[in-house]
């Protein structure tokens, strides 16, 4: 192996060396944070009907984004339970409800929390026992049809014999 060659074969070690390195650190720094890390709070929601909620869906309060969708298994009864993660603890009371709202009229989903009255708080693992289930926009423009429809008789034909 020529001068040259050793040259270039080290420099070429010496980069794939540092691409190696810069994708690790690439790949630590953008993990992303578990049920285990400090200042999460994670709660439980289930729903009869969780259409367009999947994991990664935002969690709200007022508007806000506060956390996201990070499980949905269907439990024993059919119900889909969703495991929410808030990247900080928020102060909710167990009366709190959980309702799947869609951004817009066509828009993603996403489940706003709409916080209780009670003085007792849920704590990180809780569950929120009061859900609204996901509208779906094919089901409401066939109750609006259904609703529109004349319910009068139809109109009496004359009669030709005089």
């Amino acid at each position: 192996m020529g001068r040259t060659e050793r040259a270039e074969y080290t420099v070429g070690v010496a980069a794939l060396a540092v691409g190696l390195a810069l994708l690790g650190f690439a790949a630590l720094a953008n993990r992303v944070a578990t049920d285990g890390e400090s200042g999460a709070m994670t709660l439980t929601a289930e729903f009869s009907r969780a259409d367009g909620v999947r994991v990664g869906t935002p969690v709200r309060l007022a508007g806000v984004n506060v956390g996201d969708v990070r499980r949905m298994v269907l439990d024993d009864r059919f119900r889909a339970v969703a495991t929410l993660v808030m990247s900080t603890p928020v102060q909710l009371p167990d009366d709190s409800a959980a309702v799947i709202e869609t951004d817009g009229v066509f828009g993603d989903k996403y489940i706003e929390l709409q916080p209780g009255g009670s003085e007792t708080l849920l704590a990180s693992g809780g569950r929120i026992s009061y859900t609204q289930d996901s509208v779906i926009i094919e089901d409401l423009i066939a109750k609006i049809i259904a609703e529109a429809k004349p319910t009068a008789p139809p109109p009496a034909t004359e009669d030709p014999t005089p």
